[in-house]
């Protein structure tokens, strides 16, 4: 979906917005009129309205969900999966450049999928290792040890920075799973899912080696461009830090 920049940076330059934004990006469930109005003390009416002008513009999708309490079904909001840019003027394309270079790596076969785990597999260590860092000095304050949860964790925050909805659920078993609400290169997954799904995978993979003593595996349970509705990776044999 293309989108005027002058159109997204004016609903995004109010405050309350943007910060709304934020609050539907990185909430786990679809939000509701009522719970934005409390979470950010506004009139409901005022909350509806800034809800919908980020509908408007493509951030956010709306849909009628049942509360469970019996009446009409009430609408909720959930980021869209398009990612904005406003970094230049006039806009440059990143998403052709995307899609030829991902075209590109699969013109190479099993060597460009070599490529495109070696390149995931780096940037994901890279977020672990950055995210515990952060970690370190709240651990040398408490002179504790820090356990794989708490960097899955910290890397799910630094994605969401990066754009990327991401939280950490804990399944049977106590297995956790790294869960992506929407997928974070959803224009270009769209087209090329294996080259960019198998990227994902690997960034997941990288992490989760930050995280342990031993690597562990990643399943990818669920993924947005083949129609699930979360993308999922099951991250087993975790080991405790110290």
């Amino acid at each position: 979906m293309e989108r005027d920049p002058q159109k997204v940076s004016a609903v995004l330059a109010d405050p309350t917005r943007y910060s709304i934004y934020q609050y539907v990006l990185v909430a786990p469930d679809p939000v509701s009129v009522a719970e934005v109005a409390r979470r950010f003390e506004l009139h409901p009416n005022v909350a509806r309205m800034h809800l919908n002008r980020l509908v408007e513009i493509g951030l956010l999708v709306q849909r009628t969900e049942k509360s469970g309490k019996g009446g009409r079904p009430g609408y909720v909001y959930a980021p869209s999966g398009s990612a904005v840019s406003l970094t230049t003027v006039p806009p440059r394309d990143f998403q052709l450049l995307a899609d030829l270079l991902v075209q590109s790596l699969a013109l190479l076969g099993e060597g460009g999928k070599e490529a495109v785990e070696q390149i995931g597999h780096s940037f994901g260590r890279r977020l672990g290792q950055e995210a515990l860092a952060k970690l370190a000095p709240a651990l040398d304050s408490a002179n504790g040890a820090t356990g794989p949860m708490e960097l899955l964790e910290a890397c799910a925050l630094a994605l969401n920075r990066l754009g990327v909805s991401a939280r950490v659920i804990v399944g049977p078993g106590g297995r956790p799973s790294l869960v992506l609400k929407s997928c974070g290169f959803h224009e270009v997954a769209s087209a090329h899912p294996d080259q960019v799904c198998h990227l994902c995978k690997a960034m997941v993979e990288g992490v989760a080696q930050t995280c342990s003593e031993a690597s562990p595996g990643v399943t990818q349970a669920g993924t947005v461009p083949r129609g699930d509705k979360e993308c999922v990776y099951e991250v087993n044999g975790l080991i405790h830090l110290e």
